[in-house]
């Protein structure tokens, strides 16, 4: 309680600042420490009314889950009621189906409440969890929430996230201080994009996902007229598999879907890129490995790279099966992995291709394994590390650290961090983080045969193994 005390100290406009700066659920539990602190969390500037905070994840019957979805209502206009303050930074509204229920009021009334007091981060999600994630015939276009004309005036926006909930692109001309946009859930043309990057000049981010029906994706512009520098395109389906993206600022690039025909023309001061694709058993891996090439070598200039399983099996059966013909510039490098025998030569090819690599991060027991997998060409997979042909670049060089989040002890995991502590002369530390979410036992099975890490005669004299 001593802390407690400390905070009862300080005045109430400092403390509501600390709030702000909390999530909204934990802004609320505040409450429960003294009648001060309830009037203190009600005055946060920060507001996130989603509805699964009532409902929950859980499967619940439908006369349960209307009761929650009740009380939830309930709570959100007693609390919109009671709010004193003249000013909100940042406004989320998540409700599932709104005009279908016949809430379309409610959501009316907080999104002029959020208007009123001058709100600079709008969100208002009304996609449904019941939707399939990765199909998208469950949206009904005719029963979405459409955007209220208040917002459109609303010149003070500086966020603004639109989740199945219906717009018009040409009201977005007086939007010219958004600079981040979030569209998911709807039906988005090529042209819309292209006029929200004309309409809104100080765009720095873009986010798509699982929109539908442009025929591809293509924006273009110089270091004038196109601030962009975070574009996210996250399982949309275009008509034609096509990407082009032409954005001298843009500093992080984040997709996954399916493998199309990607054009980056991309600056040095691109940063950062995360990549995970869909890829099939039936597709021409030959086909997409060389678009997956090509992709990688127009983002060369990144320094960190997050890569999924499928790009690890397929990028070796190119033309190129051993590394990338001119180097990458990546210095943290992310797998997500489980070391299974086809992504070896993928993880190979990668570190190969990165003799600047400083970091090397992998999320174990992540993707999706082929059935249909061909190697690239013969090695014995069994002795595959053991045996490897030539030490990596970044291995002799630049690696320092490996982080292993995870961890189960699978003998691929065993062989291929041994490998890592054996051969890597510049490595400090091997953090290995076993798995804690199958029960107790099981993990303390897996710190016991971490422990076999410790017994690996290492490269480095430097080199700590940390196990948790």
């Amino acid at each position: 309680m001593a802390g407690v005390d400390r905070l009862d100290m300080l005045p109430d406009v400092l403390l509501s600042m600390i709030v702000s700066s909390l999530p909204f659920k934990e802004a609320v539990r505040t409450s429960i420490l003294s009648k001060r602190w309830v009037r203190i969390w009600q005055a946060t500037k920060n507001i996130e009314l989603e509805e699964v905070f009532f409902v929950g994840r859980e499967p619940a019957d439908q006369q349960t889950r209307d009761a929650r979805r009740r009380g939830f209502i309930e709570f959100c206009m007693n609390f919109l009621r009671l709010y004193q303050e003249p000013t909100v930074r940042k406004f989320s509204l998540s409700l599932s189906n709104p005009r279908g229920d016949g809430n379309g009021g409610f959501v009316d009334e907080c999104i002029r409440f959020a208007v009123y007091r001058n709100v600079e981060d709008l969100e208002l999600d009304f996609s449904n969890s019941a939707w399939i994630e990765d199909d998208d015939d469950g949206v009904q276009p005719e029963s979405m929430f459409d955007l209220p004309p208040i917002v459109y005036g609303h010149e003070n926006l500086r966020s603004l996230k639109l989740y199945a909930c219906g717009f018009r692109p040409a009201e977005f001309e007086n939007l010219n201080a958004l600079r981040h946009l979030s569209l998911g859930w709807l039906e988005v043309g090529i042209g819309e994009i292209r006029y929200f990057l004309k309409k809104c000049p100080l765009l720095e981010s873009l986010n798509l996902k699982r929109c539908w029906n442009a025929t591809h994706f293509e924006i273009w512009g110089n270091k004038d007229n196109l601030r962009l520098r975070r574009l996210a395109i996250e399982q949309c389906k275009f008509l034609n598999d096509w990407i082009s993206v032409e954005a001298p600022n843009l500093t992080y690039f984040r997709y996954s879907g399916s493998v199309g025909s990607f054009r980056m023309d991309v600056n040095r001061c691109f940063e950062e890129a995360d990549l995970s694709f869909e890829i099939d058993d039936e597709d021409d891996h030959s086909e997409i490995a060389n678009l997956l090439y090509i992709l990688l070598d127009s983002l060369y200039s990144a320094k960190v790279l997050s890569v999924c399983s499928s790009l690890l099996q397929v990028i070796p059966n190119g033309e190129e099966p051993i590394q990338m013909q001119a180097p990458l510039n990546v210095q943290h490098l992310t797998f997500s992995t489980s070391i299974h025998p086809n992504e070896f030569y993928g993880i190979a090819f990668l570190l190969n291709s990165c003799p600047h690599l400083s970091t090397l991060t992998l999320m174990l027991g992540e993707g999706n394994v082929l059935q249909e997998y061909e190697p690239p060409f013969a090695l014995d997979i069994t002795r595959f590390w053991e045996t490897n042909m030539t030490i990596m670049t970044c291995l002799s060089k630049s690696l320092e650290i490996v982080d292993a989040r995870g961890f189960t002890g699978t003998p691929n995991e065993i062989t291929f961090l041994a490998y890592l502590i054996h051969y890597g002369r510049r490595l400090r530390g091997v953090f290995v983080a076993v798995d804690s979410d199958d029960g107790f036992e099981n993990t303390q099975i897996y710190t016991r045969k971490a422990q076999i890490l410790n017994n690996i005669k290492p490269a480095s004299r430097n080199l700590q193994v940390h196990i948790y």
